[in-house]
């Protein structure tokens, strides 16, 4: 059942409802007014902006290309739809002609042809046209009563929804605007964040600039920035706006008189100048006569103006507060940009200084090291002439000492470039008419020429081709030795990192002059001490050899004395005859471990893999009668690189040691064990004896002392020594760790022989 014209009505309310766009609404409109009155087609006509003329907005059920009577043009009376909103009154044309004899022009003007029925409905809002809606017939039409209704009521709602979306898109128009100036203006803001933070990482100034700029005219989109930089006199604009006509941009480019009278001002005060009402002509910058207010804000390092950031303004008028806030926030952050670099600039003048300096003493120390040591001090001299020469340009270097009244040139590296001056060179210039040395000579300070002056120290004609010389005083102690001096044949300034440079080659200079001058009394004392140490060894050992005979002959005559004629002898005798015998085998004993601790560097064997288990075995073997209650074990031992006669005699002084020091009522315990250390093999031999104190730690290793007489503990005060000897002969170390009443671990070390 087809729906009614309420009905009809209903829906489009609601579809109205549903929709905000004029395109939609139009569907909206033409579709349920053609089928509620049959139409063959319809057609939207609008109002533009300027109120007139009227536009096609939407046409329905005509063919495609087809000429129709509904067409932009005028809003006036002439056409239907302007003659119905001037009327406010809807049209209908029933009859076929009844529309061409009120309008009889509209064919021809259109191209159109008549429909036989039409209706022409105005849409006004606010007694304000807004269009109208064209039904038309294709057979005659008498418009009822309930369809003129129909189509008022839905003109009328068409209306005031066509006036709703076009206030939406209005409302829409305005927040895309907004949205756009507050993007604009979040743009700026994130600019001037970006800037804040480019602030304190930035350390290229010009880089920071054109943020500094891009800020400003984006905060304040009506001005024009540039930074400019003093140079030959000149105030020179090194980033601008973009905004700026190109000759503008030409004419600060190219400069500013640095006593253009703005300029100026703020240069010399060091403070923000505003200008209110600008003066282009009486500042140089004749092009720049549209800015009527500028302002000029100095950026200062150590007191001193560096560069300028000078904003500008077409219109003469004074600077709010906001904007002068913002220039000196922006110019402040230039200034500490400034200020770091400044730094900056002066850490990497320390540090190539103190680079200088160190590649200078690296190089010198690894050149002289062994030089030194073999106390050769024109050959350190001749390292640190190489040393400055491979770190300066092309030229060469001389080291003069005073000899009477000539200075003479004791070491040189490089050639001259002049057989004549070489010549002079090495006759001997005279003291005291030879400046380049001697005033280094006579004041102890650096002489450093950057202009050489010719014919000073020798004939003009000589030196030419020499532009720049460094004289400095060598000094061993606080005496001046001699004079070092380096000579250019390029132009050069001496840089601050030049004399660095010199001056620390030079003073190291004169400390290995030091060294090497006491390197060289050392050796000789080491060879005395050598040869005297050899002679003392030497002795010992002829010493010892030949005292056996007599200490021999000594006590087998006591003791065919004491068997012959012992019983003639009283007690006292006897006593004395005890003590002969006993005294001859002590100084037995004694020469027998002298000879023993001689042996060790007088009989040195090549070292080889020796298995100290097996030494150890033998010695415990010897020392078997010795042992009686006693326990001795050891450990698993390894093999390593020695003389195993000494190693054997290592052993048995230091078991028999501990065997022999033990405690009364307590069964003696020795051990024995190694464990590897690195290239070493650290050996620990372990006793429950009588201990030491720590204060003898040092003493036990010392031939001919004890801690004990000999009638308590026998022995003679080598076998220590004898011990440490050896160790020490092989490379190792031999120390202990003792507790008093509890016992004493004797350590040393021996190299492991090698895989």
């Amino acid at each position: 059942m087809p729906l009614s014209l309420s009905e009809r009505l209903q829906a489009v309310t609601r579809a109205f409802a549903a929709v905000h766009t004029q395109e939609d609404l139009f569907r909206i409109i033409l579709t349920p007014a053609l089928e509620a009155l049959n139409a063959i087609a319809g057609a939207i006509l609008m109002v533009d902006e300027t109120g007139t003329q009227l536009k096609i907005a939407a046409i329905q059920g005509y063919e495609q290309g087809a000429h129709t009577l509904w067409q932009d043009g005028p809003l006036d009376g002439n056409v239907p739809a302007g003659d119905a909103l001037a009327r406010e009154l809807p049209l209908f044309f029933e009859h076929q002609g009844a529309l061409l004899r009120a309008y009889p022009e509209l064919e021809a003007r259109t191209g159109g042809m008549a429909a036989v029925a039409t209706a022409v409905l105005p849409m006004t809002l606010d007694d304000q046209p807004l269009g109208a809606i064209i039904l038309d017939f294709k057979e005659p039409h008498h418009f009822t009563v309930d369809e003129e209704r129909f189509l008022l009521t839905l003109a009328a709602q068409s209306a005031v929804a066509l006036g709703r979306a076009r206030l939406t898109q209005t409302l829409e128009a305005r927040v895309i605007a907004r949205t756009a100036e507050l993007d604009e203006q979040r743009a700026a803001l994130d600019a001037f964040v970006a800037y804040k933070e480019a602030v304190g990482s930035e350390s290229d100034v010009l880089a920071l600039a054109r943020q500094a700029v891009g800020v400003v005219h984006a905060n304040l989109n009506y001005v024009s920035a540039a930074y400019y930089e003093l140079e030959d006199g000149l105030w020179k604009a090194r980033v601008w706006s973009d905004d700026l006509r190109p000759e503008v941009a030409a004419e600060i480019q190219a400069g500013v008189p640095q006593d253009a009278p703005d300029f100026s001002e703020a240069a010399r005060s060091g403070a923000a100048v505003f200008v209110d009402g600008w003066d282009a002509e009486a500042n140089a910058v004749p092009s720049a006569a549209a800015y009527g207010a500028v302002a000029f804000l100095p950026l200062v390092v150590n007191g001193e103006t560096r560069s300028l950031f000078v904003v500008g303004t077409r219109e003469a008028r004074v600077w709010s507060q906001r904007e002068q806030a913002l220039v000196r926030a922006v110019a402040r952050g230039l200034n500490i940009t400034l200020e770091r670099t400044e730094v900056t600039r002066q850490l990497k003048a320390q540090n190539a200084e103190l680079e200088a300096r160190t590649r200078a003493l690296e190089g010198f120390a690894e050149l002289t090291q062994d030089l030194v040591m073999r106390g050769d001090p024109y050959e350190v001299v001749r390292r640190a002439q190489e040393v400055t020469l491979s770190l300066l340009t092309s030229g060469y270097a001389l080291y003069y000492e005073r000899d009477g009244a000539h200075w003479r040139n004791r070491v040189q590296v490089g050639d001259v470039g002049n057989a004549d001056l070489q010549t002079f060179i090495d006759a001997g210039p005279l003291v005291g008419v030879t400046p380049s040395v001697d005033i280094p000579w006579t004041t102890q300070q650096p002489y450093y020429q950057d202009d050489y002056v010719r014919g000073s120290d020798t004939p003009a004609a000589m030196v030419q081709h020499v532009t720049t010389a460094a004289s400095l005083p060598v000094s061993r102690g606080s005496e001046v030795v001699g004079v070092f001096i380096a000579v250019l044949f390029d132009a050069r300034r001496w840089t601050p990192t030049d004399k660095v440079v010199l001056e620390t080659v030079v003073r190291s200079l004169g400390l290995a002059l030091e060294r090497a001058e006491q390197a060289g009394e050392l050796q000789q004392r080491t060879r005395q001490l050598e040869r005297s140490n050899a002679e003392l060894e030497q002795f010992a050992y002829i010493a010892s050899h030949d005292l056996q005979a007599p200490i021999r002959a000594v006590t087998s005559f006591a003791g065919l004395l004491d068997r012959k004629y012992g019983g003639a002898l009283d007690d006292r005798g006897l006593v004395y005859l005890r003590q002969i015998v006993d005294g001859g085998e002590h100084m037995k004993r004694l020469v027998d471990d002298l000879l023993t601790f001689s042996r060790v560097h007088t009989e040195q064997r090549e070292g080889g893999p020796v298995e100290v288990g097996g030494i150890v075995d033998s010695v415990i073997q010897r020392l078997r009668p010795d042992l009686r209650d006693a326990h001795l074990n050891r450990t698993a031992l390894p093999v390593v690189k020695a003389d195993a006669r000494q190693v054997d005699q290592l052993f048995q002084n230091l078991i028999s040691n501990g065997l022999k020091y033990r405690r009364d009522g307590v069964t003696p315990q020795v051990q024995v064990s190694a464990e590897q250390d690195g290239l070493m093999w650290r050996f620990a031999v372990s006793d429950n004896g009588i201990g030491i104190e720590a204060q003898y730690f040092e003493r036990i290793f010392v031939i001919f002392q004890r801690l004990h007489g000999r009638d308590t503990y026998e022995g003679t005060g080598i076998g220590l020594a004898v011990c440490k000897k050896i160790v020490e002969r092989h490379g190792g170390q031999l120390w202990l760790e003792s507790t008093p009443g509890e016992g004493s671990t004797f350590f040393f070390t021996l190299p492991a022989v090698e895989c």
